[in-house]
């Protein structure tokens, strides 16, 4: 699987503390200042319950979120499922009827997920939007894995099985800021 999820985040592009863009994470900082750590004149961290925020200035994407609850982190989950999603669009394809299924429940979930437990709190609607823009930004990189549609098929029958239905729920099963990292 650890293969697969490479794919999935080459195909993502950069690695985002947040998929969505919907965390105020500069806000946090701001909320929380008993609980930052400095570490540099341009480096902090901030620790709230399971999740790790590293905030670093001297980068492009300054925020990194690290899920260290050991239920996985919901932002990598939404980011393959765009993944997936982006694949299935850009190769006008799509997955058999029982996997297809499966995709729509756990992407009802996790956006679910997301929109409650985003700071602040997102709306269902905002997250759909989000996702849907994040599927179309992936269609045009996505579109050279149309010669090999197995990587994507690959990684679905490894993520919409039985077995990882109860590691998928208990993903979903704690509330906490959907982060991206680790990703699988």
């Amino acid at each position: 699987m650890k293969r697969l999820a490479i794919i999935a985040a080459l195909c993502a592009g950069p690695a985002l503390a947040d998929p969505l863009d919907l965390i105020d994470y500069a806000g946090l900082f701001v909320d929380n200042p008993d609980k930052v750590q400095v570490v540099s004149p341009a480096r902090q961290i901030l620790q709230l319950e399971n999740i790790t925020i590293l905030h670093d200035s001297n980068e492009e994407r300054q925020y990194t979120g690290l899920d260290e609850s050991g239920e996985g982190a919901v932002g990598c989950f939404v980011s393959i499922l765009a993944t997936i999603e982006s694949a299935l669009q850009a190769c006008e394809a799509s997955l058999p009827e029982d996997q297809a299924a499966i995709q729509a429940t756990y992407l009802d979930k996790a956006l679910s997920f997301y929109a409650a437990n985003a700071v602040p709190v997102a709306s269902r609607e905002t997250v759909q939007e989000r996702f849907d823009s994040l599927v179309a930004s992936q269609i045009v990189a996505a579109r050279p894995y149309c010669s090999n549609l197995s990587v994507v098929t690959n990684l679905a029958d490894q993520i919409f099985t039985i077995e990882s239905r109860a590691e998928i729920d208990g993903m979903m099963s704690l509330p906490r800021l959907p982060v991206s990292n680790p990703c699988l």
